[in-house]
């Protein structure tokens, strides 16, 4: 544990991403037939805005409760920001992470072939992610604040398994020797402390770990593990204030996750 070494503005901001609840196929398990009916938790954008102060540097890092990524939503949300912030936000500062979770709504992707099992394109869907991604963008911005950045490490273990450790033990020996185990099970933490509040802002954590605790009999949209340990630590720092409200922000965003 300890501060990094760089003086830092930060800022959090958190927008709602659930998107159209019923009848709409689900991205993920690829299941025809898998279609909303209902919210078991809502999805959300969580962005987090890092300034190093002596350069003017200026990152973005959005963990979004989705199953992937898309270039379209990245070029439309880039399209929106260089409206509201010109000169501040371009394709090489903003990072759009998906969780991965399998249980959103599907069709806002622009290539066919990821539209295959929910038939088709959903601007609706679209329009959810690209306008909940810029309000967690817009609000972060606005709340920009001089802030420490705290990084953790630490090993998780019984918290993630490998899905197909047969195709791991094909790997060489020389891989497998860097390794004790056949999954990653370090956990990474950033935390952002407001110095002026004394406050904790949030904090932006990666382990690899598949959002598939939800199978794919479900039909209720959901963060699934990692949306619902978002909304938990949120709740428990955010007290007597509605899930989704609230100025700490906690994202558990995907990582090496692949076989996990």
């Amino acid at each position: 544990h300890g501060a990094l070494a760089y003086e830092y503005n930060v800022g959090v901001g958190r927008a709602d991403i659930t998107g159209p609840a019923a009848e709409i196929g689900m991205m993920g398990y690829a299941k025809q037939g898998q279609n909303t009916a209902g919210i078991h938790i809502r999805l959300y954008a969580r962005a987090f805005i890092v300034e190093e102060v002596a350069t003017g540097t200026r990152v973005v890092f959005v963990s979004v409760d989705a199953g992937m990524m898309g270039q379209l939503v990245k070029m439309r949300v880039m399209k929106k920001l260089d409206e509201m912030f010109p000169g501040y936000y371009t394709e090489q500062n903003v990072v759009l992470s998906a969780t991965h979770t399998h249980s959103g709504p599907a069709g806002y992707m622009q290539y066919v072939l990821f539209n295959v099992s929910n038939l088709g394109f959903l601007r609706q869907s679209l329009d959810a992610l690209v306008d909940g991604i810029v309000d967690s963008i817009y609000r972060a911005h606005r709340m920009m604040v001089p802030a420490k950045i705290y990084l953790s490490t630490g090993t998780v273990e019984e918290a993630n398994i490998n899905r197909s450790p047969t195709s791991y033990e094909a790997n060489p020996e020389e891989e497998k020797a860097k390794y004790n185990s056949n999954t990653d099970k370090t956990m990474v933490q950033l935390t952002f402390v407001d110095i002026e509040e004394d406050e904790k802002m949030g904090v932006l954590n990666w382990f690899a770990v598949h959002p598939t605790s939800m199978n794919n009999t479900n039909h209720l949209i959901s963060g699934d593990n990692k949306g619902a340990a978002s909304q938990m630590f949120e709740k428990a720092m955010n007290t007597e204030i509605q899930t989704g409200k609230g100025r700490f922000t906690a994202a558990f965003a995907s990582t090496n996750l692949g076989d996990v």
